[in-house]
C-alpha cells in the first residue's frame, strides 16, 4: 500500500498583522519614554550643576590659595560700574635685616644715607623656589595707603633687588627707605622684610558673549591708586598677561574689610556662574582670611 506525505506551505506574518505589531511596540516604547526621560534629564541636569560648581568652586581656591601669600596691608578692592576689581601684592619669602644699630661689621639696610644700597639677611636663605632673585622686591614694614612712607603701591617702603644675592648680601637698584617724612624713616621694629612680586588683579567684568568673566591679571607695575588693569599700557619691556579662570559669570562680588584688634583683614568673594543655555546657576560664597602683621 502506498504511504501519502501531506505537505504544508509555510504561513508568514500578513500585513495587518505586522502593522498591530508596530503600533504595539510604538506604545510601550513610548510609555518606556516617559519613565526614562525624567530620570535621564535629571541626570543631566545634576551633571551641569556639577560642572557649575566646578567652574566656580576651582576659581574661589585659587583665588583664596593666593590670598594666603598677599603682603600685609596690601589687599584692596574697586568697584566701578558692573566692573570689580581684587588687587593685592604677593609674596614668596620674608627674613630678618642687619641693621645699623646691629653694628655687626656688614652691610647692613640703610634708613640715614640713600647710596648704601646693600644689606645683610639674618639667618639662612629662602631656598629654591622662593630664593631671592634679580626683579623681586624688597618691602618693609607695610602699613598700606594711608601711610606716605609705607605704602609698597606707592613705593615708599619698596626696593627693587639689582641682582642675585651674594651669600647673605642682597643688592638693591635703589635704596627708597632713606628717605624719611619728617626726619622719621621707616623701620620695621623687628626688623623684618618681605620679598614681593609684582601685583596680581582678579578682574570680574562684563565680556563680549554677553555674561561676565573672571580673569586674572599679571605683570604690570605698581600703581599708588588702583587701576584697572585692561585698561593699563605694557610697561616698558614688559606685557601685561591675564588668564580666564571663569567664563559664563553671571554675577560676581569682592569685598575686604579690616579688622584692626587683630592685625587681620577678610576678603569676601561671591561668584555666580551659569550654564551654557542661560538656564540656570550656581552661586558660591567663600570668606578668606589675611594677615596683616607687617
Amino acid at each position: 500500500m502506498a504511504t501519502r506525505i501531506h505537505s504544508s506551505s509555510a504561513r508568514g506574518f500578513t500585513l495587518i498583522e505586522m502593522i498591530v505589531v508596530m503600533v504595539i511596540t510604538s506604545i510601550l516604547a513610548g510609555i518606556m519614554v516617559l519613565f526614562i526621560r525624567r530620570p535621564v534629564q535629571n541626570y543631566v541636569d545634576a551633571a551641569g550643576r556639577a560642572e557649575m560648581s566646578d567652574v566656580a568652586d576651582l576659581a574661589l581656591r585659587r583665588i583664596t590659595r593666593e590670598l594666603h601669600s598677599a603682603l600685609p596691608n596690601s589687599v584692596r578692592v574697586l568697584i566701578s560700574g558692573s566692573v570689580v576689581l581684587l588687587e593685592f601684592i604677593p609674596t614668596k619669602a620674608a627674613g630678618t635685616y642687619l641693621s645699623a644699630d646691629d653694628n655687626a661689621g656688614v652691610p647692613v639696610l640703610d634708613f640715614q644715607n640713600s647710596t648704601n644700597k646693600t644689606f645683610t639677611v639674618v639667618g639662612e636663605m629662602p631656598a629654591f623656589p622662593y630664593n631671592i632673585v634679580s626683579g623681586d622686591y624688597i618691602v618693609v614694614y607695610n602699613l598700606g595707603p594711608d601711610y606716605i612712607t609705607a605704602d609698597a603701591y606707592a613705593g615708599g617702603n619698596r626696593a627693587k633687588v639689582a641682582s642675585a644675592p651674594l651669600g647673605n648680601v642682597v643688592t638693591l637698584e635703589t635704596n627708597p627707605f632713606a628717605v624719611p617724612v619728617n626726619g622719621i624713616p621707616n623701620t620695621s621694629p623687628t626688623q623684618r622684610f618681605s620679598v614681593a612680586m609684582q601685583p596680581v588683579t582678579f578682574r570680574c567684568a562684563p565680556a563680549a558673549t554677553g555674561r561676565m568673566e573672571l580673569t586674572r591679571y599679571w605683570n604690570y607695575q605698581f600703581n599708588a591708586s588702583q587701576t584697572d588693569p585692561a585698561a593699563m599700557a605694557n610697561p616698558p619691556g614688559q606685557t601685561i598677561q591675564h588668564a580666564i579662570l571663569a567664563s559664563n559669570v553671571a554675577g560676581c562680588n569682592f569685598s575686604y574689610t579690616e579688622l584692626q584688634n587683630v592685625h587681620s583683614g577678610l576678603v569676601g568673594i561671591t561668584l555666580i556662574v551659569g550654564n551654557a543655555n542661560n538656564t540656570e546657576t550656581v552661586t558660591l560664597a567663600h570668606q578668606a582670611a589675611v594677615e596683616n602683621t607687617p
